[in-house]
């Protein structure tokens, strides 16, 4: 990537795995110097046996070979042999247990539960059982407190969002690393949902590190 300032923002799935949820990574010169750093990453986070050693379009149709080859808001499908097992996104996509409903946990959420648990103390204030409800849809942009370039919208309604730990681990899924804490663009922390409905509409998500003041 020529540009270290333009970012794409891409997914990977797993070939012939219509379980694998993708993974997301933003990639510019800062993050991926070379094809083969991406391809080592992606070895960490897609589990195949020997790695990813493919990708091609999810068709499978077009190999890629270059970090230039790849586009923003793309999807991509990744092998560990040289032939691909074409995927259906939309199959894929109907597939996914929708985040607000009951389901296993995943390594990540583990994680971010295991964090939670031990931080829960030191970072979160005592307080009753939070029994506000969202009544009205409200539109949410949420930035990421380690990467203030990334940042997604979404709209907070009773069912997607029941309680405030559901919407953490929600936002662990879309931001790719465990969210324990919310804070309002200046530094306030937001411990429920009854601050975050009457914040600005935009939040900065952080793990168990501290608030980086931004120009959000």
């Amino acid at each position: 990537v020529s540009d270290p300032s333009a970012s794409k923002r891409v997914c990977f799935y797993k070939s012939g795995d219509y379980k694998f949820s993708g993974h997301r990574i933003v990639i510019n010169g800062r993050t991926f110097k070379t094809y083969d750093a991406l391809l080592d990453a992606l070895s960490k986070k897609v589990p195949l046996p020997f790695g990813v050693r493919t990708i091609t379009t999810p068709r499978g149709t077009h190999l890629v070979r270059t970090l230039d080859d790849l586009h923003d808001g793309g999807s991509y499908v990744c092998s560990d042999q040289k032939r691909v097992k074409p995927l259906n996104l939309e199959e894929v996509k109907r597939r996914q247990v929708p985040w607000n409903t009951t389901r296993p946990l995943t390594a990540g959420r583990r994680q971010r539960l295991q964090i939670g648990k031990r931080s829960e103390a030191a970072n979160r204030p005592a307080k009753v059982t939070e029994k506000v409800a969202v009544r009205t849809p409200k539109k949410l942009v949420v930035i990421s407190n380690r990467d203030p370039t990334f940042k997604r919208t979404i709209v907070l309604h009773r069912r997607s969002a029941p309680t405030f730990d559901a919407l953490l681990d929600y936002l662990s899924q879309i931001l790719q690393f465990p969210v324990l804490k919310l804070y309002s663009t200046d530094g306030r922390r937001i411990d429920g949902l009854a601050a975050l409905i009457l914040c600005s509409g935009v939040v900065v998500a952080a793990g168990n590190e501290p608030f980086k003041l931004g120009n959000y």
